[in-house]
């Protein structure tokens, strides 16, 4: 009798993945979707049959029932697609909103409106932690002045950058960029990510904490449209992997219990949100997706408790649902307008089509979104260059190279002239990241080619048809980007960063076609610097063609500054600038630092940082330290040559690091 009451009252189908589900009704006019092996169906079902006998149906009848049930939804049911809160259909982008109605949001290219559960074409996946959505209501951008206030952005980049990433999240196919939002204690991390997962899918327990593994973050992307993980320490090598596939689209398969052979796959595309106080340089890759917000401490002035900030929350929270809504159905109807005026695209095109399509209905300018991740982007491929040992040794290498030269090298003959223009090639203990082998090195320079790009710097390998191994081409590119890469050519600095696992085998020769776009930058919040970057294509070259590798002589050394001699002697009669004055002073400077020993020195000149985190090799006294500082001088002096104030800071670790002047040279005023 249960299946009879079943079959007459509801509809029984299965999803793609062959899981069975029924669609029955919940009230006048509404229609749920559940799976049959859910705890909300067996309740239906059991509150059905108790209403038409007045008797429970108990344990075994309800089993007997349900497998009845799921025979028919397998074999004689239809399929249906289910969808986790945002779905697309013939077009159009549905929202459900959660609620016990099971009412939707309904998104084209004309507008939105909600519509009722049996009019909504689309079946939707609900968790028990699924929490509802309040109904829309009409507005414009205006409201994310009043939304601000809640909220630790202050830049209009941020803005930019936050604003993308939501109205990204009403975008069915994706893929989604990474926000990540970072700073010290107490400036509002936590509270910003769950205010905005909570715009678009609230959730009782919406914060996560870091997955133990990648089981763990599918099945929480299974559960939720936005994941947002809270409160990371660092974001390790297997940890990044997943969250690169989780942006872009990826599954997870795995046997399923209780058979030998058969595979369960947990498949994924969503939204994603980390906080965290320091990351640290993130991977090539996920550095690739991230859209990183900086933050600042909150001061006591500015805060306000929770409670209050939720009632605001909770009066601005339809109206900043709907201007969303109003922004998702802007970009349906701009979307190939818009993709006609984007010349260039960076990673993720497709969101970044979608969200400048957007753009006008957030209150944003045309090429804003766009401006502000390529700003992004240039940040962090000059924190790739600044942790990495391997970077800055190849910046050392060919500091002194004409723009235009190039010269090949075998990857052992790399990994030495690297490991000499670092000091090291005696060095018992090496900086951590750097590699050991040849082989090591051609598993790493990969990850590096697009921030030393940026630098000015194109590595490009191919392997031997004849030896059967790796040659690199390094070459010195156009100096419009290379001068305009956040200092990186001039960030000559040893660390000792973390590198984590690269990928196996280094791409094959591409030919370089960098450019700079002709078009002005949309926003005067990324150069045309930034942009340029962007435009360097490295497309792979075919078996057929060949790029000639003549090896060439190296660039002769630069000649001594005037008024010194080589190895820093002062010349008589020599000018006197700050540059000399301190490498006049090398010996004062090199027991200076023996004396306070600082991990890491930093050079500014003129208020600029030439050198963020210089180490000095591991020396055995104050002569070899003094030539080094020497050397390293002379090569910043090149570089920032006018400088009328330099300053030497020690770095010593700490959240914020503790930082102490060494010396400071005023033109003729020395300080020690």
């Amino acid at each position: 009798m249960a299946v009879r009451l079943a079959l007459e009252r509801g509809e029984f189908w299965y999803a793609q993945d062959r899981e069975p589900w029924a669609s029955v009704p919940e009230g006048e006019g509404i229609v749920a979707h559940y799976p049959l092996r859910s705890p909300a169906f067996r309740a239906w079902l059991a509150g059905l049959y108790y209403r038409a006998t007045e008797k429970p149906l108990y344990a075994q009848a309800l089993q007997d029932a349900r497998a009845v049930l799921e025979a028919k939804a397998l074999y004689e049911g239809p399929q249906h697609a289910v969808h986790p809160r945002v779905a697309e259909h013939e077009g159009r982008v549905y929202l459900d909103l959660g609620r016990e109605d099971w009412k939707a949001v309904e998104v084209g290219p004309e507008g939105w409106r909600v519509v009722e559960s049996r009019a909504c074409p689309v079946r939707f996946r609900r968790s028990r932690y699924t929490r509802p959505l309040p109904l829309p209501e009409p507005a414009g951008p205006e409201v994310f002045e009043e939304l601000a206030p809640l909220l630790p952005f202050k830049d209009r980049r941020d803005w930019a950058l936050v604003l993308g990433w939501l109205v990204e999240a009403l975008n069915p196919h994706g893929p989604y960029p990474i926000l990540v939002l970072t700073g010290e204690k107490g400036s509002g991390k936590t509270t910003a990510a769950l205010v905005l997962k909570s715009l678009l899918d609230p959730q009782e327990g919406g914060l996560k904490a870091e997955p133990k593994d990648e089981e763990a973050l599918m099945v929480g992307a299974r559960a939720a449209w936005i994941l947002a993980i809270d409160n990371l320490s660092a974001v390790p090598p297997r940890l990044s992997d997943a969250l690169c596939r989780l942006s872009t689209g990826g599954g997870l398969g795995k046997r399923e219990l209780y058979t030998d052979g058969e595979e369960f796959v947990l498949e994924a595309k969503r939204p994603v949100a980390l906080t965290g106080i320091a990351f640290g340089a993130l991977r090539d890759d996920l550095a690739d997706r991230a859209a990183l917000v900086a933050l600042s401490r909150l001061s006591d002035e500015e805060r306000r408790p929770e409670r209050e900030l939720w009632e605001v929350f909770a009066r601005l929270h339809p109206r900043a649902l709907g201007a969303l809504l109003t922004a998702a159905s802007t970009a349906l109807k701009r979307w190939e307008e818009t993709r006609r005026g984007l010349s260039s695209l960076p990673r993720l095109a497709d969101w970044a089509v979608w969200a400048e399509a957007a753009a006008p209905a957030l209150g944003l300018e045309a090429g804003e979104v766009v401006a502000a991740f390529y700003e992004v982007q240039a940040a962090m491929e000059q924190d790739t260059l600044e942790s990495d040992p391997v970077a800055q040794a190849i910046l050392l290498l060919t500091r002194d190279w004409p723009e235009g030269y190039r010269r090949e090298y075998p990857t052992a003959e790399l990994l030495a002239n690297l490991e000499r223009v670092m000091g090291l090639e005696e060095a018992k203990r090496k900086p951590e990241g750097w590699p050991r082998t040849p082989q090591g090195l051609g598993k790493h320079l990969p990850r590096l080619q697009a921030a030393l790009r940026g630098a000015g710097i194109v590595i490009r390998g191919e392997r031997d048809r004849r030896s059967k191994r790796h040659r690199w081409l390094l070459e010195r590119v156009g100096g419009a980007i290379a001068a305009n890469a956040a200092n990186a050519a001039n960030a000559l600095q040893d660390s000792t960063p973390d590198c984590g696992y690269c990928p196996p085998s280094p791409p094959p020769i591409a030919a370089i076609a960098a450019q700079t776009p002709q078009e002005k930058t949309p926003s005067g919040t990324a150069s045309a610097a930034i942009a340029a970057i962007a435009a360097i294509a490295s497309p792979p070259l075919s078996k057929t063609e060949e790029t000639p590798l003549a090896p060439q002589d190296p660039p002769p050394p630069p000649p001594p500054s005037p008024g010194r001699r080589e190895g820093g002697e002062r010349e008589e009669g020599g000018a006197t600038t700050p540059w000399r004055e301190l490498i006049r002073s090398a010996r004062t400077l090199a027991e200076r630092v023996l004396a306070t020993r600082p991990p890491k020195l930093r050079v500014v000149a003129d208020g600029v940082i030439l050198s963020g985190n210089m180490v000095a090799p591991p020396f055995s006294g104050r002569d070899a330290l003094e030539a080094w500082l020497v050397e390293r001088l002379t090569a910043l002096e090149s570089r920032w040559p006018d400088a009328q104030e330099v300053e030497v800071l020690g770095v010593w670790a700490g959240n914020p690091p503790r930082i102490e002047r060494v010396a400071q040279v005023v033109s003729d005023d020395a300080w020690f």
